[in-house]
């Protein structure tokens, strides 16, 4: 028994020791050496999420987002992305968030576009004002993901953005970058904005499409008007959604899957939603008529704040 304990011990520890070397080896100077070689290698996102090696990452990315090579860069900000997601001190989630702004600034279209999607998972409370200005500044510049940048300004909660953001939905600006701006000015309160808004999700079909591609702009608004109109949905009974289940064919009630999208944005919402989306029930027809019944009583709903 003893010497198979020993022997046990002993597969255990060198087990152990080669894990830890093999994260050791996997330095993010190695990883962008590695690129540099031209080879693609998987990002390190066991590495890039040690709080210990933090201030060192920062140290290696900032000095090599000024790289010659495209490559070089685009893997900086994707492991600053990596690390902002997973970041939880507010001062380290700002030297992150400092060297991700750079990102919009880069000559590559390519990095610019990354960076603003990537910018846009931020929360919006992180921002300093002289960070936010220059993201309403860049909304005069054409850019990669135009749209999203427009979107995340409107998250902001700074008014100096409206001017911009109603040049930026007048006709000779893409139908894409219109909507944006129009759903940023619903977002900053401009009843103009919203009523556009309003008037255009009502004369939609409510379908998968509805629900999937115009529901989560509502959404985005976190305007209560627009809110009431996805309530209102709640108490139709058509059936024009596809069901998540792939073995049932019978197309459901689009009730439904409004109910997910709302229940986890409602202040005091009676029905809880799992980390998937899925509502927290054994059955969502009584979970609908649990949904009816709380809005029926709370005309007066509060919605919580998103980014």
């Amino acid at each position: 028994m003893k010497k198979t304990a020993i022997i046990y011990f002993s597969l255990n520890v060198c087990l152990r020791i080669g894990l830890t070397a093999q994260v050791d080896s996997g330095s993010l100077l190695t990883f962008l050496a590695s690129i540099r070689e031209g080879n693609s290698p998987a990002l390190l996102y066991q590495v890039l999420r040690q709080p210990a090696q933090l201030n060192d990452h920062i140290r290696i990315i900032d000095s090599n987002l000024s790289d010659t090579l495209p490559t070089i860069r685009r893997a900086c900000y994707q492991s600053l992305d990596v690390m902002q997601k997973s970041a939880t001190a507010p001062a380290a989630k700002q030297q992150i968030l400092a060297l991700q702004l750079r990102g919009i600034e880069d000559e590559s279209p390519d990095i610019v576009g990354l960076s603003i999607q990537n910018l846009s998972s931020v929360p919006s409370s992180l921002f300093s004002a002289s960070q936010k200005k220059t993201l309403i500044q860049t909304l005069d510049r054409q850019v990669a993901k135009k749209e999203v940048l427009i979107k995340m300004v409107g998250t902001l909660k700074d008014e100096s953005a409206t001017p911009a953001l109603r040049q930026l939905s007048q006709p000779g600006n893409s139908a894409k970058v219109r909507w944006a701006a129009y759903l940023a000015l619903a977002r900053l309160g401009d009843q103009t904005a919203i009523n556009l808004v309003n008037n255009k999700v009502r004369g939609i079909e409510v379908n998968d499409d509805m629900v999937y591609d115009m529901a989560p702009s509502i959404i985005y608004t976190q305007q209560k008007q627009l809110y009431d109109y996805l309530v209102e949905l709640l108490y139709s009974n058509e059936t024009n959604c596809e069901s998540a289940n792939p073995d049932q064919t019978n197309a459901i009630n689009c009730a439904y899957r409004i109910l997910e999208l709302l229940a986890p944005l409602i202040v005091d919402f009676p029905i809880a939603t799992s980390a998937s989306g899925d509502l927290k029930t054994n059955n969502y027809r009584e979970a609908l008529v649990t949904a009816r019944e709380w809005f029926a009583d709370h005309e007066d709903f509060r919605i919580k704040d998103i980014n």
